[in-house]
């Protein structure tokens, strides 16, 4: 998505009016913050159940975007991607027992 005060030309100046003002530091800043918001990737866990609730373990993690849902090792190693959390949660639980749990968000760091 592309997103600013200006018209999207290629910054040639047009005769039919004023230049676009530049958005101030703190506006682009909230902007790119919006854009990057709009549709954000959600982080799940597939958590695999030994026995019957005596112990769990993660067997992977995924990250859903859009439509889609990727699926890696806890070390980072893709291990499937599917159309979506549900999807990846429906086929691994064909060969093993897992839950699908959405963790609670922890706060970005800024490096």
């Amino acid at each position: 998505m592309l997103a600013g005060a200006g018209d999207g030309s290629s910054g040639e100046s047009r005769d039919d009016g004023p230049e676009p003002s530049r958005l101030s530091e703190e506006e682009f800043a909230e902007l790119m913050r919006e854009i990057a918001e709009e549709d954000l990737p959600r982080v799940f866990a597939l958590v695999e159940e030994f026995g019957e609730r005596e112990c769990a373990g993660l067997y992977a993690w995924g990250v859903e975007v859009g439509d889609r849902a990727s699926v890696f090792t806890a070390d980072g190693r893709p291990l499937a991607h599917c159309g979506s959390a549900a999807g990846a949660h429906e086929m691994f639980s064909l060969i093993r027992t897992v839950h699908l749990v959405w963790p609670s968000a922890a706060p970005a760091e800024n490096p």
